[in-house]
């Protein structure tokens, strides 16, 4: 199943992960560049332009949370937000209890955030 498909419910769920994403890659008071490179791949897979990126920044006050119907829909979210948080290799706490909250509003539990954060860090330190 390709992240198209996992979106497939329509542009304001898709608009809504961008802007969790950009929520979280801001969360520690500034946006990596590291951070800023894989959400701009996440939207074009997603098939969003850098300027419908760059307006969800400007105005996430427009975007409303949209829960997935589908609970492999909510992972996939949960996924990109951890990779996110990881991708400048430094984990901030405030990135961290973002990602928790919303798992909590995607009707997870906080503990995949941390599962997810710790399955990744064994993959690495395996290689």
């Amino acid at each position: 199943m390709g992240l198209l498909d996992i979106f497939s419910s329509g542009s304001e769920e898709r608009k809504s992960h961008i802007k969790n994403l950009i929520s979280v890659a801001m969360a520690d008071g500034h946006l990596a560049e590291e951070e800023w490179a894989l959400l701009t791949r996440v939207a074009q897979r997603l098939r969003m332009s850098s300027e419908e990126i760059q307006n969800i920044k400007n105005n996430p006050a427009d975007i409303q949370f949209v829960v997935p119907k589908k609970y492999k829909e909510k992972i996939q979210q949960v996924n990109d937000l951890v990779a996110l948080m990881m991708v400048d290799g430094d984990i901030d706490q405030s990135e961290l209890e973002l990602c928790k909250k919303i798992a909590l509003k995607l009707d997870l539990l906080p503990r995949v955030v941390n599962d997810l954060v710790n399955k990744a860090y064994y993959r690495f330190n395996d290689n």
